[in-house]
């Protein structure tokens, strides 16, 4: 399958680029990887059941998934740096009261309004990626690195400061670490996505919306998959024969030796297209899935709970960077973190589901099918886009 790029691979970001998308990706993204301790502290510190704490997480994300996707066309008339600026001090804020609320309304509440900051910052990382930088693939390959390595200290510290303080703990710490990252968004470019010289022309063509649809589906129906197997890491590892806090040494080196696949696609980049590493990681977690649902071993569980990272960690800068290469303004890119998000809220609810009716082997057996469905959608979309690429370039040679 030929794929054109539409960027050398060597092309060099400006480094306060790189630093500020990483920031406003972190900022956004923060409370969706902290969630399972949030949904802890709700329920001891505010005595909240399992439904009403899941409601107050879900609520946030879900709110912070609209205003991603809400934002995203917006974007390119709209200065990033300004754009950001608005929506940390917004989040910061609701942050700073939702550590004193005394009630699930006063909470929820709070918690939709961080998520109107959180979504637009998240979108503002992916876009300006897309529209300013000339190697999207590779920064968002540095943002895989950077949650991995951020990962391994905020579940330590939040773990302690949840047990200690609850709800108010794993608050604080997330405002405090949304204080200290907020500084470094001064290095957005104060620009609109629409002004200015690309570094590098693209010959590709701006996708028509329904090859956005499908990208976007694709992205939706893997992170689905991949959120379903994170959150019964849990009792799959129960069923291999380890115990709550072996599984939580298990997703801990995950995440560590999860750097390796963000690496890896930082590394590689777009040397070899986009077509072959979606394939193979999309086999490799067909392989994962089997494993982790089917083999009842414990050696097996934590092989495939960290091929399991690494594989998500290689995996989420192709996808993100297919979205980038729909247009050159980073609209679709936006869009790309709300169907992460809603992948990452449907998972688990779909997984839950298919246990209930057959087990963990209907689970895995669902794993299998929904992937090989992303994988089609996202062959579909590569194929497209080399088309007029290729005609272009073929056009521009003659």
């Amino acid at each position: 399958m030929k794929e054109t790029l539409r960027c050398s691979s060597s092309a060099r970001d400006p480094a306060s680029l790189v630093v500020g998308a990483i920031a406003a990706q972190l900022i956004g993204g923060l409370v969706a990887q902290m969630s399972p301790l949030m949904i802890g502290g709700f329920m001891d510190g505010l005595s909240l059941s399992e439904r009403d704490a899941g409601f107050v997480a879900s609520l946030e994300l879900l709110i912070l998934a609209a205003t991603a996707i809400a934002i995203a066309p917006f974007l390119p008339r709209i200065s990033y740096r300004r754009i950001s600026l608005a929506a940390v001090a917004l989040t910061l804020g609701a942050q700073a009261a939702s550590i004193f609320s005394l009630s699930l309304g006063s909470l929820a509440l709070l918690r939709g309004l961080a998520g109107i900051g959180e979504g637009a910052l998240y979108a503002v990382s992916l876009s300006i990626v897309a529209s300013r930088s000339s190697n999207p693939d590779k920064v968002y390959g540095y943002f895989q690195i950077a949650w991995a390595l951020g990962s391994v200290a905020l579940f330590s510290v939040g773990g302690q400061v949840t047990e200690a303080f609850a709800h108010r703990g794993i608050l604080a710490l997330i405002a405090g670490v949304t204080l200290a990252l907020a500084p470094f968004l001064f290095f957005i470019p104060d620009a609109r996505a629409n002004s200015g010289d690309r570094t590098v022309k693209s010959p590709a063509l701006v996708a028509p919306p329904l090859l956005g649809v499908v990208t976007l589906s694709a992205i939706v129906l893997y992170i689905s998959v991949s959120a379903a197997l994170y959150a019964f890491s849990t009792p799959l590892g129960e069923r291999a024969g380890l115990d709550t806090i072996a599984v939580g040494y298990a997703l801990t080196l995950t995440t560590l030796i999860g750097l390796a696949g963000a690496a890896a696609a930082t590394v590689l980049n777009l040397r070899w297209g986009r077509a072959l590493p979606i394939s193979c990681f999309c086999a490799a977690f067909m392989i994962v899935a089997i494993a982790l649902c089917l083999w009842r071993h414990p050696t097996a569980y934590i092989v495939a709970l960290t091929a399991s990272g690494i594989i998500y960690y290689f995996s989420i800068p192709y996808l993100f960077g297919l979205a980038a290469a729909l247009d050159r303004n980073g609209r679709w890119a936006a869009a790309a973190g709300s169907a992460y998000l809603l992948g990452f809220a449907i998972g688990p609810l779909a997984a839950g589901a298919v246990i209930a009716a057959g087990g963990y082997a209907s689970l895995a057996a669902v794993c299998i099918a929904v992937t090989a469905v992303a994988w089609v959608l996202a062959m579909v979309v590569i194929r497209r886009l080399s088309e007029p690429a290729h005609a272009a370039l073929q056009a521009d040679a003659a």
